[in-house]
């Protein structure tokens, strides 16, 4: 049930890999309570998960940076204003999971 908590607000939401990550949930439920958001995730992270899934579920664009490089970050940002058409209201860092590029897979 949406309450349209975050209507009009614009978000950013890190760390998405799949529908059993805490941030796949809370995209889910801001985009429900009506924000708009752009999703990121490393550029690994995107190949190997689910996210593109996400992103076109929630019609949210998938920019894919490392969150430890500051170039990467000022374009994930300066692209979601452009995106969704204004400043930036929240942003949601959950990136908590690596790759094991033997497995091709992730460790929780």
């Amino acid at each position: 049930m949406s309450h349209n908590l975050l209507k009009g607000k614009r978000g950013i939401i890190f760390g998405a890999l799949n529908d059993m990550s805490i941030a796949w949930k809370v995209a889910e439920r801001a985009v429900e309570e009506g924000a708009t958001i752009t999703l990121s995730n490393t550029p690994v992270a995107v190949r190997m998960g689910e996210v593109s899934a996400l992103g076109e579920k929630l019609n949210a664009e998938i920019l894919p940076a490392d969150a430890t490089n500051v170039e990467d970050l000022e374009m994930v940002f300066s692209k979601s204003v452009e995106i969704l058409g204004g400043k930036i209201d929240f942003v949601l860092h959950s990136i908590g999971m690596s790759p094991n590029v033997r497995k091709k897979t992730y460790l929780r």
